[in-house]
């Protein structure tokens, strides 16, 4: 049986207990103002449109999700947009698994979707553990072992990651795509934060879309704060995107039309960052956690960070006594039960608020 989404549930509890007229923050969840648009062309919301999605979504989704990734040939390569992220990440996995190779690697800490998406698909998970003390850095030679070792059929990770915030730089993802290539295993890299990259110098080398194996994932719903929109894409070859699309059609029809024409319609207004205020935000929570000694790597991208709980006893008994409600370390892997997901996506008086709750218990 899937267990309830962990994230989404305290987003759920967090909702219940404000409107109880008791006070509650997320320290794991973002918190977004609300989006206005005016003159929304409601023509298309009887019209399914094409099974793949927009066309001209699509040259939007290569413009603001896709542009690192050099040599796109549109005689080779297709865009699949798909509801939401995880409608295309259980596409994928559907999608590539067969009776005899169900083995999928997930590099922790990992984004909890993946383990639940999994199982949906009836595969078997295997976890490639990174570390703190080694920067979140992934040992490539010790991967591919790893990948041998458990016959595995699919690679799975996330960049940036969700939760730590590191990003694995771009010579280091083109010596991976060359090993599960070799290995005949599918690398599946989720770039659903990639517009909340913080030091763009590091990535000067572009990202090659070189080989089959290869699928590239991406979200305007978070990259762009359009949650309620579920809008995904998938970018691979094409003869992998019509084994894909054909799953996205069974199980959710053709993607909104509605949401794509918003989207296409509204591009300028809605298709904005606001990186200087999140940028603010991460200065604000990395100095505090400093200040307490805190252990934590710094955020390369995305709008999380994966603090190591200095006072565990007082952080678990005290938290929620002060309104304060967290994702522990081990929604994102078993071996990380002594750190929680910190989300600095917020407005910033209810970071201050939050951060001043913790510093009046010691809870960091």
């Amino acid at each position: 049986m899937l267990r309830k989404s962990v994230t989404l549930s305290l987003q759920e509890k967090i909702c219940f207990i404000n409107k109880s007229g008791n006070q509650a923050y997320s320290l794991s969840n973002p918190s977004f103002n609300r989006k206005n648009l005016k003159n929304i062309n409601l023509n298309y919301f009887n019209l399914q449109g094409s099974l793949s999605g927009d066309e001209r979504l699509k040259d939007i989704a290569k413009n603001y999700l896709f542009e690192d990734w050099q040599h796109i040939d549109k005689l080779k390569h297709d865009i699949l947009i798909t509801n939401g992220a995880k409608a295309a990440l259980y596409c994928v996995f559907r999608g590539l698994i067969n009776q005899n190779q169900k083995n999928i690697c997930v590099i922790n800490p990992n984004w909890p979707t993946y383990t639940d998406l999994i199982k949906l698909c009836n595969a078997k998970s295997f976890f490639y553990n990174t570390h703190l003390k080694d920067n979140f850095n992934l040992n490539l030679q010790k991967l591919k072992k790893f990948i041998i070792k458990h016959k595995i059929r699919i690679l799975i990770l996330t960049n940036p990651n969700n939760p730590t915030g590191k990003i694995i730089k771009n010579n280091t993802l083109n010596e991976l795509i060359k090993i599960c290539s070799a290995l005949k295993c599918y690398l599946v890299i989720d770039e659903s934060f990639s517009s909340y990259v913080f030091n763009e110098n590091e990535l000067i080398i572009k990202k090659e879309l070189s080989s089959k194996y290869l699928i590239i994932i991406n979200s305007f719903s978070k990259n762009f704060h359009l949650q309620g929109l579920r809008l995904g894409a998938i970018l691979s070859f094409k003869n992998l995107l019509k084994t894909f699309t054909n799953i996205h059609v069974a199980i959710n029809g053709a993607p909104s039309s509605v949401a794509q024409n918003i989207v296409i319609d509204h591009k300028k207004n809605i298709l904005k960052l606001h990186k200087s205020a999140t940028l603010s935000n991460l200065n604000i929570i990395t100095n505090f956690l400093k200040s307490k000694n805190v252990q934590f790597y710094k955020p390369d991208g995305s709008f999380y960070l994966f603090p190591k709980i200095k006072n565990f006893k007082n952080f678990v008994e005290n938290c929620e006594k002060n309104g304060l409600f967290y994702l522990s370390g081990t929604a994102f892997g078993n071996i990380y039960k002594n750190y929680y997901r910190f989300c600095f996506e917020k407005k910033t008086n209810e970071l201050n608020s939050i951060l001043k709750i913790m510093d009046k218990h010691e809870l960091y």
